[in-house]
């Protein structure tokens, strides 16, 4: 049974309503409530939504540079790009095993040095970025606050152990390297 309002008349609510046929409700994925999501909005910007029963955040709004730079990044958490670079590795790795028994000239071996050791690299830190990644999205987690406790981590090793200094830049060049790399593919994948 229906209750009205003095301000309504009973043929004003028979109207259809605006939401007719759709629903605006959502099911909260924290307390498992239907609810309707209130925005939170920080100076004017819409920054994530919330449940108004338990106050889980449903969805985050990215901004304007987050926003741009997800255009660089890959929704999906795969190995298929470690798979190929621990081939390409593999694959240097086989030139240099076989300019060292001699079947290839020995001139092959410098570049099977060379190319298994960038590409054992890349590949080592391609499985680095995709764990974090994966751990992040199986706990259901905001994967940069990973990375920004490795970043913390990282300043700390800097500060306490000098001799650690220099793989701990060359593991950010790597990685600053990867994202360069991954960014470009995502980018000429999204353009496609």
């Amino acid at each position: 049974m229906a209750t009205f309002s003095p301000r309504l008349s009973p043929k004003d609510t028979q109207k259809p309503s605006v939401f007719a046929g759709h629903h605006a409700t959502v099911i909260c994925n924290e307390c498992s409530r239907s609810m309707v999501p209130r925005v939170v909005v920080y100076y004017g910007r819409p920054t994530k939504s919330v449940c108004p029963f338990c106050g889980a955040t449903f969805a985050r709004f990215p901004s304007g540079l987050q926003q741009f730079l997800q255009r660089f990044s890959q929704k999906i958490v795969s190995f298929a790009a470690f798979k190929r670079i621990a081939l390409v590795a593999a694959g240097f790795g086989l030139i240099w095993l076989l300019a060292t028994i001699e079947i290839l000239p020995s001139e092959m071996e410098a570049l099977g040095i060379c190319g298994s050791i960038i590409f054992s690299a890349f590949g080592l830190t391609e499985l680095f970025y995709q764990t974090i990644e994966f751990i992040a999205e199986q706990l259901s987690h905001n994967s940069s606050y990973y990375w920004s406790a490795i970043a913390l981590i990282a300043i700390l090793i800097q500060y306490v152990r000098d001799d650690l200094t220099r793989y701990v830049v060359m593991t950010s060049f790597l990685m600053i390297v990867r994202w360069i790399l991954a960014g470009f593919a995502a980018a000429r994948n999204y353009s496609q």
